[in-house]
Formats: structure tokens, C-alpha cells, sequence
């Protein structure tokens, strides 16, 4: 059989984050298996089983409606229970279910968004280092560009407006630059975005009529416990052209769940993603899991502060093990960045190490390349994991010695 262009187009260029999650997932690191791979490449949370599966097994009550075709943009009733969630616990104000749209994870959301928002050839303004998946999400199938901006490294990657003025002023065609794409908190960094660089983003927004679409999937995965401050609340406010992405996939490490949230006071991209959530709505019994979860507030205080005591203590232990090895701070989520800039004079080092790591210590990490980084020698490692995967990624990183590679 024949295959479409555009499918051998997305199949000819892998990642090498796909290379890295395919070898793990055909031969998983386990106590039986003490020679197979670790995934500390894909951001998945792995701390929290033996609370959340309880909650999620108990018994749920289905009624005929529940088996049969329903809202495809999610049931009413559960987005008002997701709209009260997101007043709550994200402090955004004033949330209307019917401008809530769920879909099947983020992904999903992005997918469509980029369909929905930005023709063939549209910008997307987004700093770097950045979720390299947003590449699919955004780009591969609807045709959509990123034009990256690069943070000034020091000891950390955060965010400067001076950077954006830049590379928009800089910008061939300005006409084709439509949204800025922003995660609060970071993904990779780990960063929580300054009240300053909120402010001046969003009136980088406004001045050049941009869209401002904020990710907070990692709301909630602030290690020192602390609100939320949501870039969508401020932007929406100050009258920006804001939308909100969320998910259950980080927070709450529910990815095979696959559920999405997507909010805009925009009713006509509204209506739009509602349409195209015939192509990705999430099923009954899911959302009713949703419903449950989110609607049980003892549930959910005691899961956040347990959760992002686990993670906070994880990143100090790492730091603590690893005294040669340069980790860069983080404030929040599920990473943090690992700098071996010191040794790699080129991308063609990077791509050394990343293959020592992978073929040689059979750890799998994503490397900087793969975030939208200009400097070569940094990995993104997503530590979230049992105790067993982390004892283990730590013995054999003791082994490792950059000078030898």
C-alpha cells in the first residue's frame, strides 16, 4: 500500500525523544530486568500510585445516558465541576462551563487549536527551551511555524521581554506572527514566571495584537506549595486575547487518562474547538472518573501537598547525589536540566552524549537540541519516577564521566 506524502513527511524525521521512549518501552528497567532501559525522558509522574489508585477504583454509578453519545466537548455537569476546579485551584475567576472545552489530553487541544487558529505559514512566537512536543501538536500536521526565542543562559533560562522584542522586530514578516505560546510554569525549566514577565508579556500581547495562549498543565507541581499565579487570569484581565490549556496528565499523573481543558472567552474559536472535539472527545466513564476526582476537596488538598513534598525532596536528593554533575535550579514541575555545556563545544557532542547515555548507561534523557536550545550540552531529566528507576538512574550516572566520552 501506497502511503499519503503527508504521512511519510511526519514519519521521516523521529525524535530523538520517540527513539529514546520506544527503546524504554521494549525493554523497561525493572528489578527483573536490572540491564533494560530508564525513561527519564518522558514527563510522567510516578510518585503518587498508591493514593490515587484508591480513589480511582472505587465504584462509579453509570445511568443509560452514560453508555449512549453525549456532549462531545464534555458532559455538562462535569465541566462545572472542572470550571469550580479551575476557580479554586488555578484562581482564575469566574470560569463559565460553557466556554470549557475537554478533549483527549493536551495534545489534543493543541492539535486542534492549531487547526482552528492559524493558517499554513502562521508564527507562533515561543521561548526556548521549550516542550518539544508542541512540534507535533503545532506543526507537523497543520503547517503552522514556531519562532523561537532564545533565553539568555546565566544560571538558569528565565524569561526576558527584551528577548521577544527582539526576535519580533527582527521578524521578516510580522504579518504572519500571530500568537505567543507561554507554559506557567516551565517545561523544561522548572521555572515560575516572574510577576514582572507576566506583566510585560502580556502587554507584548496587547501592543502587537497577538494571541496569548498560557499551558498551565503543571499549575498545581509548585515544589514550595505555593498559589498558583496564572498568566491566563492577568492576560484575560488586562484585557489580552488569552485562552487556557490544562490537563490532568502532570498535576495529577493521570497521562493515560487523557484529559484535556481548554478555555476562552472567544466564542467564535469556542464554537470552532467545540466542533473538532468530534474528533477527540473523551469517554463517559473517563469524565465521570474526572468528576469524582475533582469534586473531592480533602482529596485533592491532601494529593497537591503530598505530591510536591515527594518532588521537592526528590530534587534535593538529586542535587545531593550527584555533587559533580551541574543540575539547574527549578522551582516546579517534574524535570530539571542537567548542564554539560562545559563539554560539548558542538551539537554533534550533544548528540555523543546522547547516545552514550541511551546505548552505553541505557538512560534516556532529551537533549537540548530537541527543546529549541541554540547551546549544546543540556538534558532535560524527568526524576519523577519509583524508587527503584531513581536508586538506579543514580548508580549509573556515578558512573558517568564526560571527560571520557
Amino acid at each position: 500500500m501506497t502511503i499519503s506524502k503527508r504521512a511519510k513527511k511526519l514519519q521521516s524525521t523521529p525524535s530523538a525523544i520517540i527513539i529514546g521512549h520506544g527503546l524504554c518501552a521494549e525493554d523497561p528497567y525493572s528489578l527483573k530486568n536490572p540491564r533494560g532501559y530508564l525513561n527519564f525522558g518522558t514527563a510522567e509522574n510516578h510518585l503518587m500510585d498508591e493514593i490515587l489508585l484508591p480513589k480511582l477504583n472505587q465504584a462509579l454509578k453509570l445511568d443509560s445516558n452514560h453508555i449512549q453519545y453525549n456532549t462531545l466537548y464534555g458532559m455538562e455537569d462535569v465541566r462545572i465541576t472542572c470550571a469550580d476546579f479551575l476557580e479554586r485551584y488555578l484562581r482564575i475567576n469566574h470560569i463559565k462551563q460553557t466556554n470549557l472545552v475537554m478533549q483527549t489530553g493536551v495534545s489534543a487541544i493543541c492539535e486542534s487549536l492549531s487547526f482552528a487558529m492559524f493558517d499554513q505559514g502562521d508564527i507562533i512566537m515561543i521561548p526556548s527551551p521549550y516542550y518539544t512536543g508542541f512540534e507535533y501538536d503545532f506543526t507537523k500536521r497543520f503547517g503552522c511555524k514556531f519562532l523561537k526565542v532564545q533565553q539568555s543562559h546565566c544560571t538558569d533560562f528565565s524569561l526576558s521581554i527584551r528577548n521577544f522584542e527582539k526576535i519580533y522586530n527582527e521578524a521578516p514578516d510580522k504579518s504572519k506572527i500571530k500568537a505567543i505560546l507561554i507554559t506557567q510554569p516551565n517545561n523544561p525549566t522548572g521555572e515560575i514566571l516572574s510577576k514582572q514577565f507576566i506583566v510585560d508579556i502580556i502587554n507584548f500581547a496587547k501592543k502587537y495584537d497577538l494571541e496569548l495562549i498560557s499551558d498551565e498543565i503543571y499549575a498545581l507541581s509548585n515544589h514550595d506549595r505555593r498559589p498558583h499565579h496564572s498568566l491566563y487570569q492577568d492576560a484575560f484581565a488586562a484585557g489580552a486575547k488569552a485562552h487556557l490549556l490544562y490537563g490532568l496528565a502532570k498535576d495529577f499523573a493521570l497521562a493515560g487518562l487523557k484529559v484535556g481543558m481548554f478555555y476562552t472567552e472567544d466564542t467564535e474559536l469556542l464554537k470552532v474547538m467545540q466542533e473538532l472535539s468530534y474528533f477527540h472527545p473523551i469517554s463517559t466513564h473517563t469524565q465521570l472518573l474526572v468528576k469524582s476526582l475533582l469534586s473531592d476537596d480533602p482529596f485533592l488538598k491532601n494529593f497537591i501537598k503530598i505530591n510536591n513534598t515527594r518532588l521537592a525532596a526528590l530534587d534535593k536528593m538529586f542535587k545531593k547525589s550527584l555533587p559533580n554533575i551541574k543540575l539547574n535550579p527549578c522551582e516546579s514541575g517534574l524535570f530539571m536540566m542537567m548542564d554539560l555545556s562545559d563539554h560539548c563545544e558542538s551539537f554533534e557532542d550533544e548528540t555523543k552524549l546522547f547516545s552514550h547515555f541511551i546505548n552505553k548507561l541505557k538512560i534516556n534523557m532529551t537533549p537540548g537540541k530537541e527543546l529549541g536550545l541554540t547551546t549544546p550540552g543540556f538534558f532535560r531529566i524527568c526524576y519523577a519516577k519509583n524508587k527503584e528507576d531513581v536508586l538506579e538512574f543514580l548508580v549509573r550516572m556515578k558512573r558517568f564521566h564526560p571527560r571520557e566520552i
